[in-house]
């Protein structure tokens, strides 16, 4: 399954772009991105632990699995990203004093949560990318070097950590726009992504949904019964805390179920063309909407005399042209880069079994 194109999972993909879409180009109130985010980590963690399973059982434990792991992420998510950022340094847009070097090195979250604020702002969406390799860092470690028991006990420890972190805020109050830069606060979602993999079965069963799905409701009501803490009203703090903790376990159902194919109407519907076709070309959607999005503002106000404001313009006129080159950055790029990679990855197979 791991090494399984989904397709209803690309669809998944798609929507959650969408979701990123709405909330930087319409509304930047909006949960849709905060979600989306959260839906990219749990698929990340979910496929790639389901990987490194497989290296695992194929390779061994130790180094020779590491590497492929290694070679397989970079080849998959560097060259566009090292592209883009340097394109954008010798423009002027990023510099040294921009923390040029933090992005370079994939710690784009610890520049924007030590500066407080979110300049440059176009590269303002990749400190999830660095959430992501950070984790990378540490979970094929774990992986690699662990039973499966091991592993699931981990993946619980790092949701613990991140439920602690969360509290922790509700607690003291402090709840600062930066604070979820820092890692603990994506394990929780990265957890789920990782006991998904192990667990899935039992998620899709419907006994185990009906009960989940009567479970949730219970426990928001339960939750929002803490909104007053000695007088002082907390509202704003819950409902972040639930909002990004309550959402994991039906986005794990969606991608358990999507994953393992049980639903055969849904995965018609996330794995049609033009939506996995999207969620396909995600990852570049991503990449590119914020400088996109700059790109298209300077040219609306230069050549036009006009200022492009959030709204539904804004999301046509930079979302459409967004796609439209991270299409031809998946077919001229990453889709090349993936075929040689495949091949290479098959002549060393063929020389394995020859010798």
């Amino acid at each position: 399954m791991a090494e399984e194109r989904i397709r209803g999972l690309d669809g998944i993909r798609a929507i959650a772009i969408l979701g990123v879409f709405y909330t930087h180009f319409v509304d930047g109130d909006s949960l849709l991105g905060d979600l989306a985010v959260r839906a990219f980590f749990i698929l990340s963690s979910f496929l790639i632990t389901g990987n490194l399973i497989a290296l695992r059982d194929s390779e061994g434990f130790g180094f020779a699995a590491l590497r492929v792991f290694y070679a397989r992420r970079a080849l998959r998510l560097l060259p566009i990203y090292y592209a883009m950022v340097l394109a954008l340094a010798a423009i002027g847009l990023v510099t040294f004093r921009d923390g040029l070097f933090y992005h370079l090195a994939f710690l784009s979250n610890v520049w924007f949560a030590m500066g407080k604020n979110w300049n440059p702002w176009v590269l303002a969406h990749t400190w999830t990318l660095s959430v992501e390799w950070q984790f990378y860092l540490l979970w094929p470690l774990v992986v690699l070097n662990c039973t499966n028991r091991s592993v699931t006990l981990a993946a619980s420890g790092a949701i613990a950590i991140a439920l602690a972190f969360w509290l922790g805020c509700y607690v003291t109050g402090y709840y600062p726009e930066n604070v979820v830069l820092w890692p603990p606060f994506s394990l929780d979602a990265l957890g789920v992504g990782a006991l998904i993999f192990f667990f899935s079965a039992m998620l899709v069963r419907p006994s185990q949904t009906r009960l989940i799905a009567a479970i949730l409701p219970a426990a928001l009501w339960g939750a929002l019964q803490l909104i007053e803490t000695d007088g002082r009203p907390q509202l704003p703090v819950v409902v972040d805390f639930l909002l990004q903790i309550l959402p994991l376990l039906p986005l794990a159902i969606l991608i358990a179920i999507t994953a393992s194919g049980t639903s055969p109407i849904l995965s018609r519907i996330l794995g049609a063309r033009p939506l996995a076709y999207l969620g396909r070309i995600s990852y570049g959607c991503y990449l590119y909407h914020f400088p996109m999005l700059w790109l298209i503002t300077e040219m609306m106000w230069r050549v036009f005399d006009y200022p492009l404001k959030r709204g539904i313009i804004q999301l046509v006129v930079v979302a459409i042209p967004t796609i439209a080159f991270s299409a031809l950055s998946w077919e001229l790029i990453e889709r090349p880069i993936q075929k040689w990679r495949t091949g290479s990855r098959q002549k060393v197979a063929q020389t394995k079994f020859t010798a």
